[in-house]
């Protein structure tokens, strides 16, 4: 009898310490609801702390463009995306640009794909500076810098900028795979996914103001994050039938390997063209692919294809 009450005090003990896990768990996941960007002039980061509190990062990489008076590379931009990476806040990387050609515009963006981190979910232009005496529309080499991170990478661009300059310049970000927004008065009155609402947040880890971005459209801000570079079963097709028809929903590339690099790139499929499938294959990191019935791939995410 002793015994028997005293396994049911061990029982009662452990779920009552599992419940506790539970819901420190639940609680500690509800408490990750703040959205920051940052770069060097936040200083150090205690990226444990700040861990606790943020759902989402996105890193400065550079400003400007070699050239620029003003150009520089950000000196926490691999110091931030390791920590960031180390505790598990999912993060995107942004580039401050300047544009003054297409030429120029094209040489940033190359530049800042090779210097972002790879582990990067989504990539973003910053596009808020146009410098003096520039000829030619904004949107040209807005159009330019896209097109040329399109030929560099499969993963998802953003458009920032702050709402006057949106206006100013009449910038159609339509083409982008979302937008993010700063204006620090109302909701920005242009279309955005994520608002840039202050400069002055906080955030445990971080010393100092840092600026806090609120989300619009949870779904387009989810699926930066949570489609980039991830094997999440939702997100992608899993199985399919030999001779289903996949037709893309946006542009994409084929490759000649399930492993994607530049130089398996086959050709560019544009929205709406059909294909047969042969199966699903997964990459060297396990990400699935589609196979297709000429033996290429091309990707299983379901943002970009749909299985018939």
């Amino acid at each position: 009898m002793k015994k028997h009450n005293l396994l049911k005090r061990l029982a009662a003990a452990a779920f009552v310490g599992l419940s506790v896990l539970t819901l420190s768990t639940v609680s500690a996941d509800a408490a990750k609801t703040k959205i920051a960007d940052v770069s060097q002039w936040q200083g150090s980061i205690n990226w444990s702390k700040a861990s606790k509190e943020l759902k989402m990062v996105i890193i400065r990489v550079k400003h400007g463009n070699p050239g620029d008076a003003d150009y520089s590379l950000d000196s926490k931009r691999t110091v931030n995306a390791n920590g960031a990476y180390k505790y598990g806040i999912p993060f995107g990387q942004y580039n401050f640009a300047e544009f003054d050609s297409v030429a120029d515009a094209q040489k940033d963006a190359k530049q800042f794909y090779q210097l972002a981190d790879k582990r990067a979910k989504f990539y973003v232009l910053d596009n808020e500076k146009r410098k003096s005496g520039v000829k030619g529309k904004e949107q040209t080499y807005v159009n330019a810098w896209l097109k040329t991170m399109r030929s560099l990478t499969d993963k998802k661009i953003i458009y920032y900028s702050y709402q006057n300059f949106v206006h100013v310049h009449n910038i159609n970000a339509s083409s982008f795979d979302g937008t993010w927004i700063a204006n620090y008065s109302a909701k920005p009155n242009v279309t955005t996914d994520l608002w840039q609402y202050t400069r002055y947040g906080r955030v445990s880890g971080i010393s100092g103001n840092v600026d806090l971005n609120k989300v619009v459209d949870s779904s387009a801000v989810n699926s930066w994050y949570t489609n980039g570079n991830t094997t999440t079963t939702s997100n992608y097709y899993t199985s399919v039938t030999a001779g289903q028809t996949v037709k893309a929903k946006r542009a994409f590339y084929e490759y000649s390997s399930a492993n994607y690099t530049k130089s398996k790139r086959v050709a560019k499929i544009k929205a709406g063209k059909s294909f047969k499938v042969k199966a699903i294959v997964k990459s060297s990191n396990g990400t699935p692919r589609i196979q297709l019935s000429n033996g290429n791939y091309i990707t299983a995410n379901k943002t970009y294809v749909t299985v018939k």
